[in-house]
């Protein structure tokens, strides 16, 4: 294996980029294949050629292992995810549309790589906030994208497919509070177990509940296999990120 490298893709990627896609389709198992919305060539074509839409390719020497979809939307523009983040000018927003990696790459990190990527472009587009919209039933990408500081802000049904999905959400303008608390009526700690897809079916009723509650999920403890919740407006959303972030890490991936 060669060193990896990131960098933007362009029409001329757009035979890598389908080689990919059915490279990795095809190594799903039947009940996985609804975690990737299959692309047409006109698709990616639209992407690669956009002036609000962007991908993002990983390499391994010339062989393109991973790549992203995100989108900077505009003014009035219709975006991906109208159902969400509503109140948040599009001028403000960066989304993740989708995240694909090679399955022989998986477990080194690669999908949070990309996003720590996008998200400095972003910044440097003046953007505050990111948003992305995972299946529950695929936590390799959820639990990635809270390690990159994503926190759940909403548990629903697809509006198009009426599959049971995350809403994630960064804002990147947050600033790191550093008050002394313990899990109590402002955080907690929900045990997700140690085999996470024998869970999910009950997570996702229990995420609802949470939410309904008024609490954000920041971060997962790998070790003790547990989520942490944090009240919204609380002041600890910041802080705790970087606790479950830090206990993640501890254990790799």
């Amino acid at each position: 294996m060669k060193q990896l490298s990131v960098k933007e893709l362009n029409i001329e990627h757009l035979p890598a980029v389908m080689a990919l896609q059915e490279k990795i389709i095809a190594g799903l198992h039947a009940d996985e294949k609804h975690f990737i919305l299959k692309r047409s060539v006109n698709d990616f074509m639209t992407a690669l050629s956009s002036e609000n839409t962007h991908m993002l390719g990983v390499f391994d020497g010339e062989n393109l292992v991973a790549q992203s979809i995100f989108s900077f939307p505009r003014g009035g523009q219709k975006r991906d995810m109208p159902e969400f983040a509503g109140d948040i000018d599009n001028d403000k927003l960066v989304v993740y549309k989708a995240v694909l990696v090679d399955k022989d790459y998986r477990g080194r990190g690669l999908m949070t790589h990309m996003l720590d990527f996008i998200e400095h472009k972003a910044r440097q587009a003046g953007k505050t906030t990111s948003i992305i919209q995972i299946a529950i039933d695929n936590p390799a990408s959820w639990m990635s994208a809270m390690k990159h500081g994503m926190s759940i802000h909403k548990v629903d049904y697809d509006p198009d497919d009426h599959a049971k999905v995350l809403y994630l959400q960064k804002d990147f303008g947050k600033s790191v509070q550093t008050p002394l608390y313990t899990m109590g009526k402002d955080a907690f700690a929900m045990y997700v177990g140690k085999d996470i897809h024998k869970e999910i079916p009950a997570l996702f009723h229990k995420m609802q509940y949470r939410i309904a509650q008024g609490y954000y999920g920041v971060g997962i403890d790998k070790q003790s296999h547990r989520m942490i919740w944090v009240k919204k407006h609380s002041g600890l959303v910041p802080m705790l990120q970087k606790v479950a972030h830090k206990a993640y890490n501890s254990v790799g991936r």
